[in-house]
């Protein structure tokens, strides 16, 4: 099993390298066509001068990125991802340092070299999401690996098959252990938080090369963490940060949110004529609709939206409710329906690209909302079903976008929408707003749970 490990580390590594000399070679290329239009100068030397005399500039990209973890446990692209951005760009600027101290940054070209290091940040991630996909999604060559696992009944499973779900991390779980029942010594083993007691821990790591801890959406804060040893004092330091809680990560994100939405609605300007005249010409009634929700501080601010539902929804919605009691639990549970009797037939359309959310930027800009953050709710939703998180939905502002919408939109029910915008809130970062909104533009091309 180590030499299946160690194979696929030697794969990726033999890839990196095969990549940055590719992207010394576009490099080449695209100095010389732009010689032509910006008047450069010809080079005056050829590709053997970065692939030979300066072998060593490969060598400490692969080094580099290797320091950040990027031949280590990966689970997930967006942990991917920057760690191969850290790394190259630090790359970058140790290759300008050592030529600029050998005098030789005169020699080489300046273009070349960044151009070499911007198509390395855009190739390199790509080549290795192919790579994996046909090692580890197509072919199957995942490794082996096993989960501690005490719970009993249909909960034993759950875990186990979330996990396996994420086939980028390379691994797959094949079987569940426990300490009776783990015979001789195995390679890699995934142990849940709830089991990571002194006693189970000393016994596992006699019969396990590699552990993975694994921690559940229970609330806590460990997407950023750190852990800090004192040998001589024999304790262990668990840091973490408080995300949106910290006043400077809120100003700073709270700049970021204007920035992105005065952009976006100058993209987006062809559509404030557009949609006006499609809703008018598909029912009567206004084009905007305003309902109140809950933003900072639990003030309620009126929430602007495209109009998608007939006039008079509310009494239409209670008599469906009255008449049907599933359709009745399902609305307890989501506060929403799969098939409701209010929406237009445009309505459905704007809902389902979530077309209908575009003013909201209005919103953002004037204070109430965010880009990113927990969802805006009416103030008895949130009496019923998120007491315990109020401190949270009290100090951030709500989000037009958000980890539930990512996970499964209206799918997910009320109270792990709530667990999963406790999690955001407290594990808050610049590159996890990123990568929310990059997948809040795959759920709207899928549709999936959006009604």
């Amino acid at each position: 099993m180590t030499r299946f490990r160690n194979g696929n580390t030697v794969a990726l590594l033999l890839l990196d390298a095969i990549v940055i000399d590719l992207c010394i070679l576009l490099a080449f290329y695209t100095r010389a066509g732009l010689e032509m239009w910006l008047g450069l100068v010809p080079l005056g030397h050829g590709l053997s001068l970065y692939w030979v005399d300066l072998w060593w500039i490969p060598a400490a990209a692969i080094l580099t990125i290797a320091y950040y973890g990027g031949y280590g446990l990966i689970m997930t692209v967006w942990d991917e991802v920057p760690v191969l951005f850290k790394g190259l760009l630090v790359s970058f600027l140790i290759v300008w340092v050592a030529l600029s101290l050998q005098k030789e940054a005169a020699t080489v070209s300046r273009i070349l070299l960044t151009l070499s290091f911007v198509y390395m940040v855009v190739i390199m991630p790509l080549a290795r999401f192919f790579v994996k996909f046909i090692l580890y999604k197509v072919l199957a060559r995942r490794k082996a690996a096993f989960l501690f696992e005490r719970r009993k009944g249909d909960r034993r499973n759950l875990l186990r098959a979330s996990l396996n779900k994420e086939w980028y991390s390379g691994y797959v779980i094949v079987d569940n252990v426990g300490l009776e029942t783990l015979e001789g010594r195995i390679d890699t083993c995934f142990v849940p938080m709830e089991c990571t007691d002194e006693a189970t821990i000393k016994a596992l790591k006699r019969k396990v090369g590699q552990m993975i801890i694994v921690s559940s959406i229970s609330g806590l804060s460990f997407m950023n963490t750190q852990i800090k040893t004192f040998l001589t004092k024999n304790i262990v330091l668990i840091t973490t940060d408080n995300g949106l809680l910290s006043l400077r990560r809120t100003a700073f994100k709270r700049i970021l949110d204007i920035t992105v939405s005065v952009a976006a609605l100058t993209l987006l300007s062809p559509l404030f004529v557009i949609i006006p005249v499609a809703i008018k010409l598909d029912s009567r009634g206004p084009v905007f609709f305003t309902h109140k929700r809950c933003g900072i501080n639990l003030d309620q601010f009126n929430m602007i939206k495209y109009r998608t539902m007939q006039v008079g929804a509310d009494s239409l919605m209670q008599d469906y409710l009255n008449n049907d009691a599933e359709a009745s639990k399902e609305f307890k549970e989501r506060n929403k329906l799969k098939t409701d009797p209010r929406i237009t037939r445009i309505g459905k359309i704007l809902r389902k690209t979530s077309l209908d959310e575009i003013p909201q930027f209005l919103n953002v800009i004037k204070g109430d909302m965010s880009l990113v953050g927990p969802r805006p709710d009416m103030r008895d939703a949130l009496d019923e079903f998120l007491e315990s998180y109020a401190a949270i939905y009290s100090s951030v502002r709500p989000g037009m976008t958000g980890l539930w919408q990512v996970s499964g939109r209206s799918e997910i029910k009320y109270d792990e929408r709530a667990r999963l915008d406790y999690l955001y809130v407290l594990n808050w970062s610049l590159w996890l707003d990123f990568v929310i909104i990059l997948k809040t533009f795959r759920a709207l091309l899928g549709g999936k749970g959006a009604y």
